[in-house]
């Protein structure tokens, strides 16, 4: 309901619409915000509006997930159909969609913090859409090449910006935490349905593969159009806007525009955040370089799996495809894992165990129970695709990487939105970042390592190298806080909030609204 309002001399007199409150500052601006409680911030939203909001924002990330590897298993029959040779080239369509994850977060993420975040998802999902349909026609090589590039920069809007949507709609660690967990879940579990998707649709031709994705896209779009705005700023702009506009006048003004101060800061320092982050900021860093690894392999599998189960085993398209599920059906699984962790945490809060205090135990123990798991994985396979072997050995060591995969990914990104809560969409998009470059660039080494080394010693490198990050959770369980502390990012957001607070606290309001 919008305000009545009359105008005595200058002074509008108003009557507060809901979710809202006006106070009048000395120079007769009339500051907007959110009242006590209000339902119109995203975090008091209705249950079914915040579960819609979930939903719809979790099956965007899902069907950009699925499409990031959704050419792996139909490359060379759209190379044999385009007429394209070289070896080298089969990693294109999956490796420039990732080069598009790497460019698209440096703008939309930042964005999402400045003109909301369903302007950038609905915006950027729109053309991915598009891109998508463009793939399932595309006429050459070159085109193909293109649109899958549009496709991954658009594409990455709803791996880094949901996280964020979640971050705003609630406040308590605990169901931010769940919440954030089906978040991240989807991202992970994404790239593994794709190939198993364009396996079992091979048969049908290539083009299939992309118009499939095309009609889960769509209906994924659908949703999206319903998506409200979550991002409490932007609803107090548009607030702002709708009262300048229905009144004629500016004197409307949001509390966080006081004395046209903007939080943001300036445009470059918002585009270069991301990347700001992952270099000045170590649990960054480090958290995005053992998430990156981890993403890496599943890429890495997509070229590793053909050369070990058909190379070795004679297996054609759709039986190399269905090797995915065990990876599926171990990423599903470590849920279990994580609500037990849930439970147990919870009840040690409850008992007023001082551990539960400390921020990082919220989170990573269970990563200490996921770093092992992707590291037997991989000399599991390394060690049993052996021709002397029964193919079921190699391909059940993928229910181990599903479990350690989904629990480094789901506890380390879940961490970081803990400890970034407002910026989490730049945090979460420097992560993406450094994933996507590692998952476009380590599939081009599959061919050169399992042609010099063989199966079980090239594996066994990536299994040692997993073995090596196993300490980093370890590392931020014990010096997290005090990384925090010295971090100078985080000593600037401190700072940040520091004057944001003074500011307001010296535009505090000399004469309240009258009301009718």
């Amino acid at each position: 309901m919008a305000p009545d309002s009359e105008v005595e001399g200058s002074k509008p007199r108003l009557v507060a619409a809901e979710g809202y409150q006006w106070t009048r500052l000395m120079d007769d601006q009339i500051v907007v915000d959110f009242d006590h409680n209000s339902i119109a911030h995203p975090t008091n939203w209705s249950p079914a509006k915040k579960i819609y909001t979930v939903l719809a924002a979790l099956f965007l990330v899902l069907n950009s997930g699925i499409s990031s590897s959704l050419p792996s298993n139909v490359v060379p029959y759209i190379m044999e159909d385009f007429g394209v040779d070289g070896g080298s080239q089969k990693v294109l369509p999956t490796g420039v969609f990732l080069i598009g994850y790497v460019v698209g977060p440096l703008g939309f993420s930042p964005l999402s913090e400045t003109i909301g975040r369903k302007s950038v998802l609905l915006g950027s999902f729109t053309v991915f859409v598009l891109a998508t349909l463009a793939c399932a026609f595309a006429p050459n090589w070159p085109s193909l090449l293109i649109f899958r590039f549009i496709c991954g920069a658009m594409g990455a809007a709803p791996q880094t910006v949901v996280g964020g949507v979640y971050a705003d709609m609630f406040s308590s660690p605990r169901n931010r935490g769940r919440v954030m967990t089906f978040y991240m879940s989807a991202a992970s579990f994404g790239p593994i349905v794709g190939p198993i998707m364009s396996g079992c649709s091979a048969q049908y031709g290539w083009r299939w593969t992309f118009r499939i994705d095309l009609i889960l896209a769509g209906s994924c779009w659908i949703g999206a159009l319903f998506l409200p705005e979550t991002f409490a700023r932007v609803i107090l702009k548009k607030k702002v806007k709708e009262l300048n506009s229905t009144f004629k006048t500016d004197n409307y003004i949001s509390q966080l525009e006081l004395k046209k101060v903007e939080v943001n800061s300036s445009l470059l320092e918002i585009f270069t955040r991301p990347i700001t982050m992952v270099i000045f900021e170590p649990i960054i860093l480090f958290s995005a370089l053992y998430i990156s690894f981890a993403y890496a392999l599943i890429f890495f599998c997509f070229a590793a799996y053909p050369i070990i189960f058909e190379g070795t085993y004679g297996f054609n398209v759709q039986q190399t495809s269905l090797c995915f599920l065990p990876i599926g059906i171990g990423a599903a699984s470590s849920g279990l894992i994580s609500l037990y962790y849930d439970i147990y945490y919870e009840k040690a809060k409850a008992q007023g165990k001082k551990w539960t205090t400390i921020p990082e135990y919220q989170r990573l123990p269970i990563c200490l129970v996921g770093g092992p798991c992707l590291t037997i994985s991989l000399f599991w396979l390394a060690w049993t695709a052996d021709r002397h072997v029964y193919w079921l050995a190699p391909v059940l060591s993928g229910l181990f990487f599903g479990v350690g995969y989904q629990i480094l990914f789901i506890s380390l990104l879940t961490y970081v939105t803990d400890a970034y809560k407002i910026y989490s969409a730049s945090a979460l998009s420097a992560s993406l970042i450094t994933r996507s470059i590692l998952g476009a660039v380590f599939p081009l080494a599959a061919d050169p390592m399992y042609s010099a080394l063989g199966v079980g010693w090239a594996t066994s490198i990536l299994g040692f190298a997993s073995l090596a990050c196993i300490p980093i959770p370890v590392m931020f369980i014990y010096k997290g806080e005090w990384i925090r502390r010295k971090s100078p990012f985080c000593q600037r957001l401190m700072e940040d909030e520091r004057r944001r607070k003074e500011e307001i606290m010296a535009t505090r309001p000399t004469t309240p609204v009258e009301e009718v």
